[in-house]
């Protein structure tokens, strides 16, 4: 016989970056595509990638996507965000 579980674990999802839709908007001036050429070129919708330069969150298969056509053209650095390295390069004088 097994036991009901007693405890429920909530794990929070992380924060979508708030600035991702800056950060959308320089990958495709950089990359040169114009809205609807982006979404032409992530076979979506081009309303989908409206809402995403409002501010909504693609979903995962879309980052997926997205990070990939980034990876490919050699612009990921505009999407991710900063690497989280200490300010001062991370090696102490001495």
């Amino acid at each position: 016989m097994s036991r009901r579980q007693q405890w429920v674990y909530h794990i929070e999802p992380e924060e979508f970056p708030p600035d991702f839709p800056e950060r959308l908007d320089a990958f495709r001036q950089a990359a040169g595509f114009s809205w609807r050429g982006l979404a032409r070129r992530l076979k979506v919708s081009a309303r989908l990638v409206f809402r995403w330069k409002a501010g909504a969150a693609p979903g995962s298969g879309h980052l997926v996507s997205l990070f990939t056509l980034a990876s490919g053209l050699g612009l990921l650095h505009l999407l991710l965000p900063e690497s989280g390295e200490p300010e001062d390069g991370g090696v102490s004088p001495g």
